[in-house]
């Protein structure tokens, strides 16, 4: 049978597309610091499909021959910083109701706010964004880069966790918001265990409302199973569809039922002390991260023993207890402090920009504490706490290829970040950032100078007419 030339061309075309069919990328660079073993001089980083694949000198990596090639021999690679927490990049930051697990900050993220523009500059490649702290129970965060322009090209991880604040909001005592928050889970239970009954006795009320909303029971949500938890549980929900339990109520269910991670807002040692017997009677701590003020340190016992994800500390690194019939102050380091625990914690930056992550490791080696512990405190050690320590925060095999390129030690202020790689594209290149050089160069981007000339518009004559 002969082979006509059109096949053979169609059959050439369809192996090119094989070849070509994953992103691959080669970084070259005089020196990468991996977070995950010794610096490699004059390293190279394979990428393929947004992962690691090889990490190692350039004498011992062969480069693939459809690998799209970057040299930069004069700077070193570092892993994309991690912000643990931040409630930057949304239009919207906080919810004026106590309890609203039922709202996404998926409907609030702004691709296009600066914040995102400023911790790319940066260095920093993901980014845990939740609500701020003005609510008992906030809605659902999610895990973000900071590149692209839409919501779901920036994603990482949706309903990342749910911040409860512990520490009172505005116009709140601790114990009205306690109330709030215990009621919040006791009301659950009530509701779930009514349903419950319900389904004995044959009522269907529920399950008629929720038809009525238009939700899916032919889905896998439509069927019923039982309940887990190491807190609580009601028995019997299995013979309830979770289709028909109140949208409002799902989140709450999941915190309890493990499948969610939570942020403790905790300012005091005894809001740490009350947050920790929450989420115990409710069956969460294995997924609680703490984000912690100065002085909760004091009972960082209590929070090894509870065994937490891990702890965010305050930007503020230090508590300095006053002694007025003493001689000296005694003053707490906090990264020194949990670090002596055993207790994985995360550096938070004080702002978006002059001020970011680096800054604070920088600040921590300043104030005396182990340059590899600052430096795991902005990468490995917040991936850990947020749950994505198999994706990010170092430079090794299977982890996504999210890189920095510094122009010298990252902990440097004389350093720049040259260059931002996220799943080893190209996401930000300093040579190019126009804000950048208007701010530091004079350069003003081009129609932004205030004497340019207006560019007469040919067609408002006919808009007016069309108007009248």
């Amino acid at each position: 049978m002969k082979i006509s030339s059109l096949t053979r061309l169609a059959s050439a075309l369809a192996l090119t597309a094989i070849a070509f069919g994953g992103d691959s990328y080669a970084i070259k660079v005089g020196k990468i610091i991996t977070m995950a073993g010794d610096p490699i001089e004059n390293g190279i980083v394979l990428i393929e499909d947004g992962r690691i694949t090889t990490v190692g000198e350039a004498s011992e990596v062969q480069i693939p021959w459809d690998a799209e090639v970057f040299e930069a021999p004069d700077l070193v690679a570092f892993p994309g910083q991690v912000e643990a927490c931040t409630s930057g990049g949304m239009d919207r930051t906080n919810e004026s109701i106590d309890v609203a697990p039922f709202l996404d900050v998926v409907d609030s993220v702004d691709p296009v706010n600066f914040f995102f523009e400023e911790v790319l500059r940066a260095g920093i490649t993901t980014l845990n964004v939740q609500q701020g702290n003005s609510t008992v129970i906030a809605g659902r965060g999610m895990i973000v880069k900071p590149s692209g322009m839409t919501v779901a090209a920036m994603m990482v991880r949706p309903q990342s966790g749910i911040k409860i604040a512990i520490t009172p909001k505005r116009g709140k005592s601790r114990a009205v918001q306690l109330m709030i928050l215990r009621e919040a889970f006791a009301g659950l239970r009530r509701t779930l265990e009514g349903m419950v009954q319900d389904s004995e006795v044959g009522k269907d009320l529920a399950r008629r409302e929720a038809l009525a909303q238009g939700r899916d029971f032919e889905a896998e949500e439509g069927k019923g199973r039982a309940m887990t938890g190491s807190g609580w549980v009601v028995e019997g929900l299995e013979a309830v569809p979770r289709a028909s339990i109140d949208s409002k109520l799902l989140p709450l269910l999941d915190i309890v039922e493990g499948r969610i991670s939570v942020y403790l807002v905790c300012s005091t040692p005894m809001d740490v002390l009350h947050g920790l017997e929450i989420a115990r009677e409710n069956g969460f701590l294995s997924q609680t991260v703490m984000l912690i003020g100065p002085t909760c340190w004091k009972v960082s016992d209590e929070i090894k023993a509870a065994g937490v994800r891990g702890v965010i500390l305050p930007s503020t690194l230090e508590h300095t207890e006053r002694a007025p019939f003493a001689d000296e102050d005694t003053v707490t380091l906090l990264p020194t402090h949990f670090t002596e625990k055993e207790i994985p914690f995360a550096l938070a930056s004080l702002n978006s920009t002059t001020q970011s992550l680096w800054f604070q490791a920088a600040r921590c080696v300043g104030l005396g504490v182990d340059r590899e512990i600052a430096l795991a405190a902005i990468t490995s050690g917040p991936a850990e706490v947020i749950g994505l320590g198999n994706d990010v925060g170092t430079i090794e095999k299977g982890k996504h290829g999210n890189l920095v390129l510094f122009s010298g030690d990252p902990l440097s202020l004389q350093s720049q970040v040259r260059y931002v790689f996220i799943e080893g594209k190209m996401v930000y290149d300093r040579t190019t950032d126009t804000r950048l050089q208007h701010l530091m160069e004079g350069v003003e981007p081009e129609g932004t100078a205030a004497d340019e000339p207006v560019v007469e518009d040919v067609h408002e004559e006919e808009r007016e007419d069309g108007d009248k």
